[in-house]
């Protein structure tokens, strides 16, 4: 059995982790793919539970920022009853990209690392599945209770508070922290003794 991987300098896996999670950020071919795969498996998912059709598209490429519609439209309708505009990248491709810096920079076997970065991508898309579902629920709610009655009732409260917690940035920074700490397990395989020795001991 071959010898663990020796710990890394935490200094030198910041540095490490920072380029390939740019690289990988904007890696043009995956960068491209990413959100029309994850169209086309998000959709037949989050159409339980919709009333009518619920449809992820492309969005008009001079919209800033947003990659995707979502929309939910009647039979028979010309008009959707809601639409949502989204940016698959920001909310999936992003966080896999920092999360697979992570483990790339993490000292490991290569058989745990390649399963730490299929895990780790499920994780992902699991919160963007749940994410797309928790805006697709509230906006679904609010078309049907209608003008003035969105604000009434527990169940609006708890549909705006669970959209509104998912989209939070420190539940994205959560969300991947904890898929790295528990993948890669850094406290073993980093090496924070030299930033240890540069922060000054507490007088006592």
């Amino acid at each position: 059995m071959p010898d663990p991987p020796r710990p890394k300098p935490v200094a030198v896996f910041a540095a490490q982790a920072l380029l390939l999670a740019l690289l990988l950020g904007w890696w043009p071919t995956p960068r491209e793919l990413y959100p029309p795969l994850l169209r086309a498996q998000a959709a037949p998912l989050l159409d339980a539970g919709i009333a009518g059709a619920l449809t992820l598209r492309p969005s008009d490429p001079k919209e800033q920022g947003v990659d995707t519609l979502m929309e939910a439209t009647d039979e028979g309708a010309r008009a959707p009853r809601w639409r949502a505009e989204l940016s698959l990248l920001r909310l999936g491709w992003w966080p896999f990209a920092v999360l697979a810096a992570l483990v790339l920079a993490t000292p490991m076997r290569a058989g745990r690392r390649a399963f730490a970065l299929a895990a780790g991508f499920l994780w992902i898309e699991a919160y963007v599945l749940l994410r797309l579902y928790a805006e697709a629920a509230f906006a679904d709610y609010e078309a049907k209770m209608g003008p003035g009655g969105a604000l009434a009732g527990p169940l609006h409260a708890m549909l705006r508070s669970g959209a509104e917690i998912l989209e939070a940035n420190v539940v994205l920074v959560a969300v991947v922290l904890i898929a790295w700490v528990a993948l890669a397990r850094p406290a073993h395989a980093l090496d924070a003794s030299a930033l240890r020795r540069a922060v000054p001991a507490r007088p006592r």
